[in-house]
């Protein structure tokens, strides 16, 4: 079984019991046979709508599960394409072809009627070509993908990662879809189907069919079968126009083999092709994933190149055109010759001309999952209480206003007297630009230099993602003027600070009553009642920290008191910052949903860094010293909103 991952699929729960997720697996059915016609006017044919196993994107769907299912297949609804999410929002009919009956669950998969709409002439049209083809021995043209709600579970089987489908939750259709994975063949036609005695009915052996080269229907085999054996699209019509009126395997395999031959000649007489190798979307994808595995040797999925030079002459479909061509020179000037900017995504096809994008797209997916891979390095995510994206250079200023603290009372009869406007003043913080620049060589290329060339993306997403944790922890430590009063964060004035004051079950209890005991900005009546979420410490300070978050009675007990008094601390998180330094130091911050913290602001409109390489190949490192250079950039800022939310204990 096949299968094809959708953009808008969602990947698996973590449990069995877990939500149901959407998925969008576009898994191929096979088409069985023609039934003939229905009573209301349209055809009607016999299809496996998905086989029990394995699909390709890492998906098992057991037969016990898609047995149980069988009842909700039975009515569900066919288009003519897999509907996006704004289709299934607004509920459409837009490409309705009809629905399913006769659901059941047989030895191999579920399979059913497919009653088409009369009026669904070009989707019988296309089903009537594929059983020719297959019946011709050659792939299916069109296949069926199911596009369900449901839940699965996370299996290890054999060294393979994999989801296992508990549960299908709902079946949104089963949609007839445009050039299908590999595999699916009719198993019989019967009356109804394409050309009476294209098959004997007593025997599954094909026999030899002819085809119409002016039909629809006969295009359709041809244009399949010429793409398969890979040839280029301005090629196929060439294929086609060769044929005769009335062609069959031999006579298509024939007329492919004369193109090839012509282009072959052509090589070998030093010239250039004339058409450049396009792949399909399936294809696209197969090849995309390929390289990503190329990078990432660490997810066990298998099936990556194993060089770039193998990448490329697959991706591209080049081939040396001149004795003595330096392949290595051209793939380094391919890479990243064109200019590469990592916020303009690949067009839908594949060859040189976009080999520069494809290969930075994959080259940047490793970067992020570099720069989000080691969990500690998000922990500044926790603790801080707001995330600006697409932020300009200019000054950010973010208010902050007093109270009007207690209202006065009125006496009977008496105006209303105006109330003093508070005060107000503001933090702010202006963008920095971070980054850095890569090299990939001439000799990395010419070498197959596959760990070094590997080790780019994970160097610049390490350093993107260290970088960015030390700029938000470095607050405590630095203690850093507020912008919005010029004092240390940490200052008697702001009343959140103890020196000297050993992390203890007491100082920790001091540290707390002080952040309660916080009022609002020129506004002594309101007490803001701050609980602290965090306890940040360095690593020597890691096991009290943790025995103080989590013991559900006081570390140590009261020695005056009862032994099991209560630990009014247990719930607080512990969050452990290995690079700092000073043993004593330790710090508290509120909950960013209870009180303002650290606003951070992007640049761009992701937290991610970018990649770029340079457009030029006649100048700068391509061209004096046969390297191409890669850049990140990083662009962000941030500021202390209110010294409120922090609380430092001390043994300088």
């Amino acid at each position: 079984m096949s299968a094809l991952t959708a953009s808008r699929a969602v990947e698996a729960t973590t449990t069995p019991a877990a939500p149901a997720t959407e998925a969008r697996d576009r898994i191929e059915g096979h088409l069985i046979e023609a039934r003939g016609t229905d009573a209301a006017g349209g055809r009607v044919f016999r299809v496996r709508v998905i086989a029990y196993g394995d699909s390709r994107n890492g998906r098992r769907y057991p037969e016990s599960v898609l047995r149980a299912a069988v009842g909700m297949y039975d009515g569900a609804k066919a288009y003519d394409h897999h509907r996006s999410e704004d289709e299934l929002r607004s509920s459409t009919i837009a490409g309705l072809v009809w629905h399913y009956r006769a659901v059941e669950a047989t030895g191999a998969g579920v399979e059913a009627d497919l009653h088409l709409l009369p009026s669904a002439a070009h989707t019988a049209e296309a089903l009537d070509a594929s059983l020719a083809a297959q019946a011709a021995g050659l792939a299916p043209l069109v296949g069926v993908s199911h596009d369900v709600m449901a839940t699965y579970r996370p299996i290890v089987d054999g060294g393979r990662r994999l989801q296992e489908a508990v549960a299908i939750v709902k079946v949104h259709s089963a949609d007839v879809v445009a050039d299908p994975a590999a595999g699916g063949q009719a198993v019989r036609m019967v009356a109804g189907g394409t050309d009476p005695g294209t098959t004997d009915p007593a025997s599954t052996d094909p026999v030899e069919v002819l085809h119409d080269r002016g039909t629809a229907r006969g295009r359709a085999v041809a244009t399949q079968e010429a793409t398969a054996r890979g040839l280029p699209e301005a090629s196929v019509e060439h294929v086609v126009k060769t044929l005769p009126e009335q062609f069959s395997e031999a006579h298509l395999t024939a007329a492919i083999d004369a193109v090839f031959a012509a282009v072959g000649a052509v090589e070998r007489a030093g010239l250039a092709p004339t058409v450049t190798t396009q792949v399909t979307q399936e294809a696209r994808e197969k090849k995309t994933k390929a390289l990503d595995a190329f990078f990432d040797q660490s997810s066990g999925e298998g099936g990556g190149y194993r060089t770039l030079r193998e990448a490329y002459l697959d991706i591209t479909g080049h081939r040396p055109t001149y004795l003595g061509e330096d392949l290595n020179r051209r793939i380094l000037r391919d890479s990243f010759g064109q200019g590469y900017d990592s916020a303009v995504h690949t067009s839908e096809s594949l060859d040189s001309g976009t080999w520069a994008q494809v290969l930075g797209d994959s080259v940047t997916r490793r970067v992020i999952a570099e720069y989000a891979g080691v969990p500690a390095w998000s922990d500044w995510k926790r603790i801080v209480s707001a995330i600006a994206l697409g932020v300009d250079f200019r000054t950010q200023r973010r208010p902050r206003f007093g109270g009007y603290g207690l209202l006065p009372t009125v006496n009977q009869g008496a105006p209303y007297q105006p109330l003093t406007s508070p005060p107000d003043e503001e933090a702010t913080y202006a963008l920095t630009k971070r980054g850095g620049t890569e090299d990939m060589t001439l000799e990395m290329v010419a070498n197959d230099d596959v760990a070094a060339i590997r080790r780019i993306p994970k160097r610049l997403g390490r350093s993107a993602a260290i970088t960015l944790y030390r700029h938000i922890l470095d607050v405590f430590p630095a203690n850093a003027a507020t912008t919005y009063d010029a004092t240390a964060l940490f200052h008697a004035n702001h009343a959140n600070t103890d020196n000297p004051a050993l992390l203890a079950q007491s100082t920790l209890g001091v540290g707390r009553r002080k952040m309660r005991q916080q009022a609002a900005l020129a506004d002594a009546t309101d007490i803001l009642s701050i609980i602290p979420k965090y306890l940040v410490v360095p690593t020597a300070l890691e096991e009290i920290a943790y025995q103080l978050c989590t013991s559900v009675v006081a570390v140590p007990a009261t020695p005056a008191g009862p032994s099991d008094t209560p630990n009014i601390h247990q719930g607080m998180q512990p969050l452990v910052v290995d690079y700092y330094t000073d043993a004593n130091d330790w710090f508290l911050v509120a909950d960013p949903m209870q009180c303002p913290t650290i606003e951070i602001g992007f640049y761009s409109n992701s937290i991610s860094p970018e990649l770029f390489t340079q457009a030029d190949q006649t100048q700068g490192s391509m061209f004096n010293a046969d390297k191409m250079t890669l850049k990140i950039r990083h662009i962000y800022a941030s500021s202390v909103l209110d010294h409120r939310a922090f609380y430092r204990g001390a043994n300088a």
